[in-house]
């Protein structure tokens, strides 16, 4: 169930990429004093064929993996899917239709996710046109959306727990509804 609902999100968001793989994003644009933001592939191998798609990385993000979730759900409300991933990366939230800047007529899609191991934790980011084309491959949208991310992770209010309620409650729905239909 949880490949069947990946593979959904890779044919709705990515339809129209290349399935080859690419080199890793740079990290023009990015200054000195935000070491701990990355731009980086993450990869997804279906039927032979490897999908990427481009997400910007934000470590030391007040201990939790699902920070970058917190701050668009405080921003934008509740997302629009929620597609489970896996452990540790986590599920990801989808917010569909979002007018980011006052002079840009673009619509984005906006995925957010996270990775907690014991090597690592960063929130994530991944952003996308009405068209799915990923635009974090894109020089000139990196130097737009990257500082909008940081200012918006920047920003949060840690404190303020409401995504967490709303997110476990959804979670467990989504247990329930799993284990009363197999």
């Amino acid at each position: 169930m949880r490949l069947l609902k990946v593979i959904l999100f890779l044919v709705v968001v990515v339809s129209m990429w290349s399935c080859k793989s690419s080199e890793h994003g740079n990290e023009k644009g990015i200054s000195k004093t935000r070491k701990s933001i990355k731009i980086d592939k993450f990869e997804y191998l279906k039927n032979g064929d490897t999908l990427s798609y481009t997400e910007v990385r934000f470590y030391r993000v007040h201990h939790t993996a699902f920070y970058s979730q917190k701050v668009m759900f405080d921003k934008f409300g509740k997302w629009d899917q929620m597609i489970f991933y896996d452990y540790e990366r986590g599920d990801l939230l989808l917010w569909k239709d979002l007018k980011l800047f006052e002079d840009d007529a673009t619509r984005y899609t906006i995925a957010a996710l996270g990775e907690e191991t014991i090597e690592t934790l960063y929130a994530s980011f991944m952003a996308f046109d009405e068209k799915g084309n990923d635009l974090l491959k894109d020089t000139l949208y990196q130097e737009k959306l990257i500082p909008y991310f940081h200012r918006l992770i920047k920003s949060g209010n840690y404190h303020n727990r409401t995504f967490f309620d709303v997110y476990d409650k959804e979670v467990k729905a989504n247990k329930l509804t799993k284990s009363t239909t197999h």
